[in-house]
């Protein structure tokens, strides 16, 4: 390891730029807020918090009867390391020596700057898509599994399965592409409302992807309960908006206002092959019930990296680490994102999840 190939810089410039990154563009950070820890390892306390049980009414002078404590389950895992690296190697290095010459040997101009903080940010970036991919797997499956289709490698210690009861993974009545017959408003939904009554947690919001969406708003049930009074005295059907549905929602008593939460989002996995694959990792065809927007914690711990003295160009915003770092042969310019972190969901026992490709899960 060797110091930087770009001229003129140090790590106050760098830390300037990575400072103007943000979080803004994913889910995560609102999901699960940031939590800072000493460990690599995280735990979360799960209870059946929620229910109102009654006192009993007793004789003066007797016993007082004791009530069950409720279970309290402890949920745990390892805190992963999440790691990208990007190169620039002899021929863009040449390019950038050209760069220089041809501005005087002056490392503050904008082109030059955008040259090694597109790398700074492609990193940065990186780091926060696994840590979105990581979350929105694992709300929309109750699991959350690392395989070489998804990541390059196989790191099955850091698989997490919540062990959701199966009472609280179930189907709809009718799957909700036989748009004729499917009745998400008046029986799929209740019935989640239903499930999560028997545990003491009033769920207000379903999460739910772009095609999951489409489909829902495509079923006949929820064109006409969201149809204007002229659409339907002309019989104009319509497709409902977001807007739409969630007023609907808002007005049926038996779902106690819940509200609909559109999770669209793209993540790209690069496989060693050099192969891509883009997608929402908000499952397709899954309905999320749950009682609060915020679902659980992103656990991170500061990498070591950052307090170990080497050649290498450092600087830190939020939980992710990038640095920055030349090798002699072959000639390369090394820019890394590290971080140690993993977003824990420890709602999921008290929530429901639905699929509405069939009449069970078995996803």
């Amino acid at each position: 390891m060797q110091k930087t190939l770009m001229q003129g810089l140090n790590e106050t410039d760098m830390q300037a730029v990575i400072n103007t990154y943000d979080l803004k563009p994913y889910y995560y950070p609102t999901l699960f807020p940031m939590t800072e820890t000493p460990f690599l390892t995280w735990k979360m306390l799960e209870g059946q918090a929620g229910l109102m049980i009654a006192a009993d009414l007793v004789s003066r002078g007797s016993t007082i009867p004791r009530k069950t404590r409720e279970a309290i389950n402890r949920i745990q895992g390892d805190i992963p390391k999440i790691a990208i690296s990007r190169e620039k190697l002899e021929d863009e290095l040449t390019e950038y020596d050209i760069m220089l010459a041809m501005a005087s040997q002056n490392p503050d101009l904008r082109a030059i700057v955008e040259f090694w903080a597109e790398d700074t940010k492609y990193c940065w970036d990186g780091v926060a898509a696994r840590a979105e991919w990581i979350a929105l797997r694992q709300i929309s499956l109750g699991k959350v599994a690392f395989t070489n289709a998804n990541n390059h490698g196989v790191v099955t210690e850091y698989n997490v399965d919540y062990q959701m009861p199966s009472t609280h993974k179930v189907g709809v009545n009718t799957a909700w592409a036989t748009t004729a017959s499917a009745k998400p408003i008046t029986k799929d939904f209740p019935e989640a409302i239903k499930i999560g009554k028997a545990i003491g947690a009033s769920y207000k919001f379903a999460f739910m992807n772009p095609n999951t969406l489409e489909k829902l708003v495509a079923t006949d049930e929820v064109i006409k309960m969201c149809a204007s009074l002229v659409s339907n005295a002309l019989n104009i059907p319509s497709l409902p908006s977001l807007q739409d549905v969630n007023s609907l929602l808002a007005r049926t008593v038996k779902l106690k206002g819940l509200q609909l939460v559109i999770i669209d989002q793209d993540i790209t996995i690069e496989l060693p092959d050099g192969s891509r694959t883009t997608g929402n990792p908000f499952e397709d065809d899954v309905v999320l019930f749950s009682e609060s927007k915020v679902l659980g914690k992103t656990h991170w711990k500061r990498p070591i990296d950052m307090n170990v003295k080497t050649e290498a160009i450092k600087a830190m915003n939020g939980h992710t680490m990038v640095q920055k770092y030349s090798q002699a042969s072959p000639l390369k310019e090394v820019t890394e994102g590290i971080a140690n972190l993993f977003p824990a969901w420890n709602l999921a026992g008290r929530s429901v999840l639905m699929q509405t490709s069939g009449t069970s899960w078995n996803k």
